[in-house]
């Protein structure tokens, strides 16, 4: 009883500390702001990229330019299909209490089969996730970086030093990693769908100039990211309460339950505000290069 009040109070004291420092970290205003003043007809517009894939980056999207070589979503979600789906059987079957033989419950054959899932098939998660962290400009990709990494990095400890974790919290959830890492490479590939049909629908019925039209994405973009700063900070802050509040008073095993739930917030809510930080960027793009297009275009008649 004495070491679950000891437990209780250093868990509420951790994550009031850990509050106060995510709040004086996110959401940040150090990183200038990229709205432009109202643009004249005389201004030049604002060169675009097109990466490896064929799309066209926005210009203030930095993470999908350093993220252009990440090709192939598909193939890398059937790898990570391949490598969770008996990954995930054989731990539900586990959890179940259903017998199975001693190899198939190895933490180590999970840990191998999930490390690729982890390092290469949610590879372009990680490279526009936490370099956003860094600069203390959290994104979706972040959120959901953050829950894959925990978990991996608890089950990693569990296969080398499981002994200095209580009983019961002793069992490894690599295929957490692997059904993350499925969901959001799906959501990617839905985004990217959604994307290009957007494009084809607004590039035939186009309204206003070229410089109202990068005016009004630049606005866009801003608020945007000023709305995923606040959500992921707040996202932060629930998923360390609820890692908290279940350690001081939840029911055992605590620990595991705890940073399960913890990581679970973390990329519920990125999932989700993956495909809001992403999706809308399309259509103020193919805006741009149809306004583009209409003054040569008068010019030629």
């Amino acid at each position: 009883m004495g070491f679950d009040l000891f437990l209780a109070a250093v868990s509420i004291v951790a994550a009031a500390i850990a509050t106060w420092a995510l709040l004086r970290l996110f959401p940040s205003t150090d990183a200038p702001t990229d709205i432009p003043s109202r643009p004249e007809a005389s201004q030049t517009k604002t060169p675009q990229t097109k990466g490896t894939s064929g799309e066209t980056a926005a210009p203030t999207n930095n993470d999908d330019n350093a993220t252009s070589t990440f090709d192939h979503p598909g193939k890398r979600l059937v790898i990570a299909l391949i490598l969770t789906i008996p990954t995930l059987v054989v731990t539900l079957l586990s959890l179940a209490g259903i017998a199975l033989p001693g190899w198939m419950t190895n933490p180590w054959l999970h840990a191998i089969v999930i490390t690729p899932v982890m390092f290469y098939c949610a590879a372009p998660i990680h490279q526009r996730g936490l370099p956003a962290l860094r600069r203390r400009r959290p994104n979706g990709d972040s959120l959901v970086s953050l829950g894959m990494a925990i978990v991996y990095a608890y089950s990693l400890l569990l296969c080398v030093i499981s002994w200095i974790f209580p009983a019961g919290s002793r069992d490894p959830y690599f295929a957490f990693v692997g059904v993350v890492a499925v969901l959001s490479l799906a959501n990617t590939i839905v985004r990217r769908r959604l994307a290009a049909r957007s494009q084809s629908e607004t590039g035939k019925k186009q309204a206003g100039s070229a410089e109202e039209t990068l005016f009004r994405a630049a606005i866009g973009h801003e608020i945007r990211a000023r709305v995923l700063q606040i959500t992921t900070s707040v996202t932060m802050v629930v998923a360390v309460w609820t890692c908290a509040l279940w350690l001081a008073f939840g029911v055992q095993p605590k620990l595991a339950i705890a940073i399960l739930l913890g990581s679970t917030v973390l990329s519920v809510a990125g999932l989700v505000l993956q495909a809001y930080d992403r999706l809308p960027e399309s259509q103020p793009e193919s805006e741009n290069e149809m306004a583009d297009s209409r003054p040569s275009t008068a010019a030629s008649h």
